[in-house]
């Protein structure tokens, strides 16, 4: 088509070329919405507002140096599928590879009008200390059922775990920063769980944007299409397999209670460089139990047990037609349902599952099966929870396969 000629074609099929503008920006704006479209010029503007504020003295934080005045950190790629996150970005410093964060770009207002208030003058009151941690207590309580120890609420109360800062004006603007980052329950997990070798190490903050160490996703589900099916590919699959069953067994005992992985996906898994630990990335969705049971809206009206679902797990519609609390679904169920076996990527289309293949025999099939549907009923998909001597099972079997596999394939 000649392009002098559009607006006249434009004119004369007004309604179908409405009807394609308006698809490609609904589709551009859902694309922009759950960040997966990003460029490298956001992340760059990001940082650039980010230095602004700083050199003005209005954002503080370990990495403000060396991201802004030293320039050590570079290398600013942005990341996408980054949903409940303003910004997120990957850097290079010096050796260290990391992932920036941010929920917000800027302090939230709001947020801030529960840290502080202002008289009638425009004098900002800020909490003493003391009331500073208990603020700080109520938010780790109410978002994990915990109760932190002293070292812990130290580290979570200050952006540099070696210097208190004694300077009024530089403390309270430090106050809101902390308030602001604690807002996000992964920015809070980094912190108390640093000794557990399950979640990315956090590294420093800068104003509202924390850092944690680069941790590679696995790839995704739709992936699994591309992938050869060889045997060598198969006996990365199965290894992979056995350390995400690891995962959920430190996720389940080494810490006060056990935490529930929610929308499950893949690529929330992730391998730290060499390749020995699987990590969990999305902090965001893992809850303790107590925590996740108390989501479950018990007022909501159900016609099943599917009308009961709960960020990716799952409660029982009642008698009286009401959800009911607790999930009765755990870790297990889900990752051999959403991970194993198979992924639905809509109602029509289903991805085959990490342990799904042609080299997939029999008895690992069955064991599957009744690990993602573990009371058999398919007509109401009302998942429970798969029991423990299942799990056993199935990493028997895996560790066999591994072990029979690695004897077979040349080394490398």
């Amino acid at each position: 088509m000649n392009i002098r000629r559009l607006p006249g074609f434009i004119y004369r099929y007004k309604i179908v070329a409405f009807l394609i503008i308006t698809s490609i920006f609904v589709i551009v704006y859902h694309l922009n919405y759950w960040s997966v479209l990003c460029t490298n010029f956001e992340s760059r503007r990001f940082v650039s507002e980010l230095c602004n504020r700083q050199n003005n003295g209005n954002a503080v934080g370990i990495l403000c140096s060396p991201l802004c005045n030293r320039k050590e950190i570079h290398s600013l790629v942005c990341e996408n599928l980054h949903v409940g996150k303003e910004a997120v970005f990957s850097a290079q410093w010096e050796s260290t590879k990391l992932v920036f964060k941010a929920a917000k770009t800027e302090i939230n207002i709001e947020q801030t009008e529960f840290l502080l208030w202002e008289d009638a003058n425009g004098f900002k009151h800020y909490p003493s200390e003391t009331e500073f941690a208990s603020m700080m207590k109520d938010v780790v309580f109410n978002k994990l059922n915990y109760t932190m120890s002293t070292h812990q609420l130290e580290r979570l109360s200050r952006l540099q775990a070696s210097k208190i800062e004694t300077e009024t004006k530089k403390r309270q603007l430090e106050m809101e920063y902390v308030w602001s980052l604690i807002q996000k329950q992964e920015y809070i997990m980094t912190i108390l769980f640093e000794d557990k070798d399950v979640f990315p190490q956090l590294i420093g903050t800068c104003g509202t944007f924390y850092a944690v160490e680069y941790i590679k996703p696995i790839e995704t589900q739709i992936t699994v299409f591309v992938l050869s099916d060889s045997m060598p590919e198969w006996s990365r699959r199965v290894k992979l397999a056995i350390m995400i069953l690891d995962l959920l067994q430190d996720l389940e005992t080494v810490f006060t209670e056990p935490f529930h992985i929610c929308d499950v996906r893949i690529n929330h898994f992730g391998l730290s460089p060499g390749g020995q630990k699987l990590k969990y990335l999305d902090l965001d969705d893992v809850y303790p139990k107590s925590v996740l049971n108390k989501k479950v809206n018990t007022n909501k009206k159900c016609k099943r047990n599917t009308d009961c679902d709960i960020l990716g797990c799952r409660s029982i519609c009642s008698k009286n037609k009401r959800c009911e609390s607790p999930v009765t679904n755990n870790n297990l169920q889900l990752i051999c349902e959403k991970i194993f076996l198979d992924w639905p990527i809509s109602r029509l289309i289903i991805s085959p599952g990490l342990l799904m293949s042609k080299h997939t025999n029999d008895s690992l099939a069955i064991l599957l099966r009744q690990c993602a549907n573990p009371n058999g009923d398919m007509s109401q998909l009302s998942r429970v929870a798969a029991p423990e001597n299942l799990k056993l099972r199935l990493y028997n079997i895996l560790s066999d396969m591994d072990k029979e596999l690695s004897s077979q394939l040349p080394r490398k």
